[in-house]
């Protein structure tokens, strides 16, 4: 969004796509003041029927700033399909106009069976494209349409061989129109990827739920009122329809030897930095791959031999995102390149190829040619008077007599019965010790009880992490875990160890606690890893299946408790 001083506009749609008989919920969010001197201007609107749902004032106070805002909320109905920019929208606040950003939206037909009354609770399935590559991904999308309350909802997804579905993104709730009702359509969209060739059935998901009826007495009375009724659940279990998914082999044609199995869309970038350093210094070269596709398969590359350049490479970093297109992602590759000698240097450029999707060929991309300049090492100088270099000797002022001044004034004593004060009275004597001996003593006091705090704390500390990581480790012999229970071992283990107090954890959560501990880098990204697949597990609805990660978890903790110590 663009802004104007403190004051901002951003514009929202609930989803990027959606069909002609769909409701599309659009926020308009001013913030940085409580109200403008008009209502809204949204520019590409008109291929939409626009209702304007309300106003909402705000106030957000984020690390003891205030922050005030109002949002705009609009429903716009499609009028035909195709590809829209929805945008900017204008506001003026105290006499300036504030331009927000712009999203682009999509319109399809909707697929609907003209024949079939499906009532007031149904789930649809759909899946696009039908027809797809081994490792290219295709969208498996699943609507509940209801027209009544419903809670404690449970979805069993199905499941295949060499089938994997991975959730994209929240849940989204909006409103549409099926055979001229109004429905209420909770939609929630999984990337889904075949491993091997071949036609697969793909059975119906199965949704569990507690549904809502409103029940009131026969008789007229004070509990006729809707204020007083009441509501009734019964759990229901309903079904989508079965689906069918084609995938094709990859073509042999225009294969290259070196194939390295991605799937989709990718581009490389690499950029040397700092490009021109001495002899000696290093500069650090950054290949980032980037894309759309089967991503956890990007490849470390390797940067070939330099001659008289001394390469050292990083640990590459792998992210992974998900929207509403499917899966998406980079990995960032370092190398730390020394130079041993003076000179002009070019850095070969790296390769690789895949698959694409879009134009249903192989593809190579390569990184561009990087030059290094490497300058002489600086001598250092050195400032020498020209008399040292000659050989000749330099000579200070010369040697004066010593002359005496005078006596001191307290004498000079030549034997140790000259320092005998005479006799000191026992007093004296006993406060002068007592002086000398209670600091020494109040020091060792003070000394000893902090030694002993401490080992007493560390002594509890390692107790606790004892009994954290034995329960973790026999939580896990136990066998037959699920993700979920699995988990809440992992989180358990995490909060006594080092007595947190965690709701929840996420993966990058996990592996930034372990590594503030002491941990290695690469036994975190283990520990991620390994919440990261149970986490995967979970969302698609595997999470009270049974685990077979236990095994490695013991081992993992272990090598955790090591790196702490």
């Amino acid at each position: 969004c663009l802004a104007s001083g403190d004051v901002s506009v951003t514009l929202k749609l609930d989803r990027p796509e959606a069909t002609l008989l769909d409701s599309i919920t659009m926020v308009v969010s001013v913030s940085g003041t409580r109200k403008s001197d008009t209502q809204p201007t949204i520019k590409g609107l008109e291929a939409f029927n626009v209702r304007k749902g309300g106003t909402s004032s705000r106030i957000e106070i984020i690390n003891g700033k205030v922050n005030a805002g109002v949002d705009y909320t609009y429903a716009l109905q499609p009028k035909k399909t195709g590809t829209f920019t929805i945008g900017p929208a204008e506001v003026k606040v105290k006499g300036k106009t504030i331009k927000s950003n712009a999203e682009t939206l999509t319109i399809v037909k909707s697929i609907q069976s003209p024949d079939v009354d499906r009532g007031p609770l149904f789930l649809s399935a759909a899946l696009s494209p039908k027809q797809i590559f081994v490792e290219e991904q295709a969208i498996y999308t699943l609507k509940l349409f209801r027209q009544t309350r419903v809670g404690d909802i449970s979805l069993g997804l199905p499941e295949a061989e060499h089938l994997t579905l991975k959730q994209l993104g929240k849940p989204v709730e909006y409103q549409s129109v099926y055979k001229g009702q109004s429905y209420q359509v909770l939609e929630v969209k999984y990337a889904l990827i075949s491993s091997r060739e071949g036609i697969y059935g793909i059975r119906p998901s199965r949704m569990s739920m507690t549904v809502f009826q409103s029940r009131r007495k026969s008789s007229r009375s004070l509990f006729d009122d809707p204020f007083f009724s009441f509501s009734s659940g019964r759990p229901v279990t309903i079904a989508s329809e079965p689906l069918e998914l084609n995938v094709l082999p990859l073509p042999q044609k225009g294969r290259p030897t070196d194939f390295s199995g991605l799937v989709g869309n990718y581009k490389i970038k690499s950029h040397l930095e700092p490009s021109k350093i001495r002899a000696g210094e290093s500069a650090t070269m950054t290949v980032l791959l980037s894309g759309r596709g089967n991503i956890k398969r990007i490849p470390d590359l390797k940067l070939p031999e330099l001659e008289k350049i001394k390469v050292y490479a990083d640990q590459p970093v792998l992210m992974e995102e998900t929207d509403s297109k499917g899966l998406a992602g980079s990995k960032t590759m370092k190398w730390a390149l020394v130079p041993e000698k003076e000179g002009e240097y070019q850095i070969p450029s790296l390769s690789i190829s895949f698959f694409d999707t879009t134009g249903k060929q192989y593809r190579v991309i390569k990184s561009p040619v990087l030059s290094l300049s490497v300058l002489p090492v600086e001598k250092a100088q050195v400032s020498v008077s020209q008399d040292v270099l000659k050989g000749h000797k330099t000579g200070g002022p010369g040697k004066q007599e010593v002359k005496e001044l005078g006596h001191d004034i307290l004498p000079v004593h030549t034997s140790i019965k000259d320092l005998h004060s005479g006799t000191r009275s026992g007093i004296g004597g006993l406060v002068f010790w007592l002086i000398l001996i209670i600091p020494l003593f109040a020091y060792a006091s003070t000394f000893l009880i902090q030694k002993f705090y401490r080992k007493t704390t560390v002594s509890v500390a390692a107790a606790r992490a004892r009994k954290a990581a034995k329960a973790l480790t026999q939580q896990c012999r136990k066998g037959e875990l699920s993700s979920n229970d699995l988990t809440s071992s992992i989180r358990r283990y995490l909060n006594e160890r080092f007595d947190l107090s965690l709701g929840s954890l996420t993966p990058d959560e996990a592996a930034d606690i372990v590594v503030s501990r002491g941990v290695k880098a690469t036994t975190a990204e283990r520990l991620r890893t390994a919440l990261q697949e149970l986490e995967d597990a979970i969302y698609t609805g595997k999470g009270q299946e049974t685990c077979d990660m236990g095994g490695d978890i013991p081992k993992l903790i272990k090598q955790i408790e090591k790196e702490i110590r």
